[in-house]
């Protein structure tokens, strides 16, 4: 793995004070084909899991997904309606309620009952397992924004380190209305009270119930705001990539390049330089290396925000459409993937 990028320019951060969010809702054209990917390794023990799935698998439907694997129902909760559709008393059986999709296994005689029908990333679900087994998912990368139900239990994940994870404490001290802490996590087929925020850690491909009083649009610690849907995609200019930092204290994150399938994409980082005490002297491209590399940044302070403009070093590109992912992890344990993508119309033309 390369080393940070060292350059003699020092990093201006350009701290932008946190105001309402903006909402990638632009699409860029040919960003979506093919779609970028990674692999999401989960560990599902006997009995009922409750799994939080990051990514899209390649194929959703429920026999593709399950295929070889010792699971026999999936059950998703899909009702965005009215609050009576939510339950303030968890149960390990809650599937069977009004809401819920429910897929039965091709070998169990009610398979004809099944309702779910696809399989889908940024999503919840509660996954029965006749055996202990590591459930491996390839899909693309999705970004779905919780949609939180105000006044009632919300079934939802995060992605978090698989070591080094925030407690629950930690995770939601950025949002008054989930402040009540009325969390539960699925154990021993039963949904078991977390009565101490502060020590329990959140892990890895779970999923839990937790209260959200009134409504809320928070999405955890850092809020990572890429320029469009598909996230960062790159033609002939820079684009930035915005994280913002929604706890009370400060908050120290990594961007890590992480190759998908084919070749990296060359990134600089576009940053304001100075050179001693001779002041500004404009924007500068430091290239970041060719392969995978780590860069720590600086603490953003709570309520701030970061500007990252990233452009693409499109003489090395090689092909007409190449990807890779950014992880971006913070040191309380979180961590988000945003798709960076180049596009070389004229390289297409040439084809």
């Amino acid at each position: 793995m390369d080393k940070p990028m060292n350059s003699q320019f020092r990093l201006i951060s350009r701290l932008v004070a946190l105001g309402v969010a903006a909402t990638a809702a632009a699409t860029v054209s040919g960003a979506d084909d093919p779609p970028v990917r990674r692999s999401q390794v989960l560990t599902l023990h006997a009995g009922w899991n409750a799994v939080f799935l990051e990514v899209d698998p390649v194929n959703p439907e429920p026999d593709q997904v399950f295929a070889g694997l010792p699971v026999d129902i999936a059950a998703g909760f899909f009702a965005r309606t009215a609050s009576a559709q939510y339950v303030t008393n968890p149960d390990a059986n809650i599937f069977r309620r009004a809401g819920w999709g429910v897929w039965y296994g091709p070998g169990r005689p009610d398979s004809f009952l099944s309702t779910l029908h696809a399989i889908s990333g940024q999503r919840a679900y509660l996954v029965h397992a006749t055996d202990p087994c590591v459930w491996q998912v390839t899909g693309s990368v999705v970004r779905l924004a919780v949609r939180w139900q105000p006044d009632a239990y919300n079934l939802v994940g995060f992605a978090v380190a698989r070591q080094g994870s925030p407690t629950f404490a930690e995770f939601f001290s950025g949002s008054r209305a989930h402040a009540l802490n009325r969390i539960y996590r699925l154990e021993n087929d039963a949904w078991r009270r977390v009565t101490d925020p502060t020590a329990e850690t959140m892990r890895s491909g779970e999923a839990f119930w937790v209260y959200c009083d009134g409504s809320s649009d928070y999405q955890g610690p850092l809020r990572v705001e890429p320029p469009v849907q598909q996230g960062v995609v790159l033609l002939r200019r820079p684009e930035e990539l915005v994280l913002r930092n929604d706890l009370g204290h400060p908050l120290t994150p990594t961007v890590e390049l992480v190759p998908a399938e084919g070749p990296a994409v060359p990134l600089s980082l576009v940053m304001s330089g100075v050179r001693g005490a001779e002041g500004l002297v404009g924007e500068v491209s430091a290239p970041l290396p060719a392969g995978p590399w780590v860069q720590p940044l600086p603490a953003i302070e709570a309520g701030q925000g970061i500007r990252l403009p990233f452009e693409a070093r499109r003489e090395e590109v090689q092909l007409p459409r190449q990807a890779s992912l950014l992880k971006i992890s913070t040191d309380i344990g979180t961590e988000d993937w945003i798709p960076v993508i180049c596009l070389r119309q004229d390289l297409e033309e040439q084809q």
